[in-house]
């Protein structure tokens, strides 16, 4: 928090040059997330393989395990809980690595919005170092929740005497020898930790892109208020309508048609990797539900689950705040226009406002392949279904 004070009280623009979507996204390359992959030396290339056959393979003790425990609906959920999580990861990963040429292509055009906000004044630089912060406060709060769910995890399986691995699997050869277990208990430790690596960088890039995207709004919004303040009312003749006003508003507007177009392409970007995790997270939210009805009075596995779940909270929260957010400063457009000095405009220009504020009044809405749309209701309604689906489970076990 001190370093967020301080960069606040000095003013840093260490930001000015780079959006920080941008800074995180060349950082996605650490998980072979790049347009250069094919560049990349053979030798980095076989790290990145090797990478996935290790998660494929760990991914492949838990169906073992999961085969094995059909009969017991406790051990069950457990093994369902961590292979959902394992699946998403390994699929927001991978659709990243497949749409990385327009995903690149998007960070591309949210950097050139970043640099020419940065040309319009102080005002527009002092809004987008507040979201820079904001961003900023994200990433580190993700990290942070993640670092206490992996060493939640780690925790148990340390204080369990060698009785319980951080991840219920099955592998080929015992775990109760020292040896077996070290290097079962080494292997899951990276796991998990490139497996939380993975994921919040991956998410975070998503998040910003939504945050990138209402900072743009708003920003136009502030454009739009500016128009005709340095203007004064004539008292006589025609009201202001030269040709250097006209194509200022006029590229407003097509701004606003082109950011709108910039939405619509990043929601189809992102709806399978949206809808993959709404999924997975439900599931999470109702096995772990489940599962701590059969933990009472064990402490440890109480705060297992306690972490799958809140995890399972905190990621749908997040792509909720930030589609409903998205949807809030879309229509902020229409406050712009009605907000500036318009009266001192002919009424060409006026009819042109008109139009936009009308356009502005209905909402962009990021709705995942129509069935929901990213707003706190969704939030709710999930956790209404959840709990739903929870007591179904209850009912079928009475």
């Amino acid at each position: 928090m001190r370093t967020y004070i301080l960069r606040i009280i000095l003013r840093d623009d260490t930001f000015a040059e780079q959006a920080y979507v941008q800074y995180n996204f060349a950082r996605l390359s650490t998980l072979g997330i790049s347009m250069l992959s094919s560049e990349v030396p053979f030798t980095r290339r076989v790290h990145f393989f090797a990478l996935e056959l290790f998660f494929v393979l760990q991914i492949g003790t838990i169906v073992w395990d999961v085969a094995t425990v059909l009969g017991d609906i406790g051990l069950f959920g457990d093994s369902m809980c961590i292979l959902a999580g394992l699946l998403l990861t390994l699929v927001k990963k991978w659709h990243c690595v497949a749409n990385v040429d327009e995903l690149s292509e998007c960070i591309e055009q949210l950097q050139a919005y970043h640099v020419h906000y940065l040309q319009q004044g102080e005002r527009f630089v002092r809004r987008m170092r507040t979201q820079n912060l904001h961003e900023r406060l994200l990433q580190d709060g993700s990290k942070l929740i993640a670092m206490v769910f992996g060493s939640c995890l780690i925790a148990i399986a340390l204080f369990s005497n060698g009785e319980s691995l951080i991840l219920r699997a099955s592998y080929p050869f015992s775990t109760s020898t020292t040896l077996g277990y070290g290097c079962v208990f080494l292997c899951q430790t990276f796991l998990i930790v490139w497996l939380l690596f993975s994921i919040v960088s991956i998410d975070c890039v998503g998040a910003q892109i939504l945050s990138q995207i209402s900072l743009l709004f708003c920003l136009l919004r502030m454009e739009f208020e500016l128009i005709g303040t340095d203007l004064p009312l004539p008292l006589e003749g025609p009201l202001h309508g030269d040709q250097a006003l006209r194509a200022r508003i006029h590229g407003m507007i097509a701004n606003h048609q082109r950011l709108l177009s910039f939405c619509n392409r990043v929601k189809r970007l992102y709806e399978p990797s949206i809808m993959a995790q709404f999924v997975c997270s439900m599931l999470i939210i109702c096995l772990t539900a489940f599962e701590l009805m059969f933990a009472k009075g064990d402490p440890m596995q109480t705060m297992r689950f306690g972490a799958y779940m809140l995890t399972g909270f905190y990621h749908i929260f997040i792509w909720s705040f930030f589609g409903h957010w998205v949807t809030h400063t879309s229509t902020s457009i229409s406050d712009g226009t009605t907000g500036c000095n318009w009266t001192v405009l002919d009424d060409s220009l006026k009819k042109d406002l008109r139009l936009t504020t009308m356009r502005a009044q209905k909402p962009f809405v990021i709705d995942v392949y129509r069935l929901f749309p990213l707003t706190y209701q969704t939030f709710i309604a999930i956790l209404s279904r959840s709990y739903s689906i929870f007591t179904l489970l209850c009912t079928m076990i009475d």
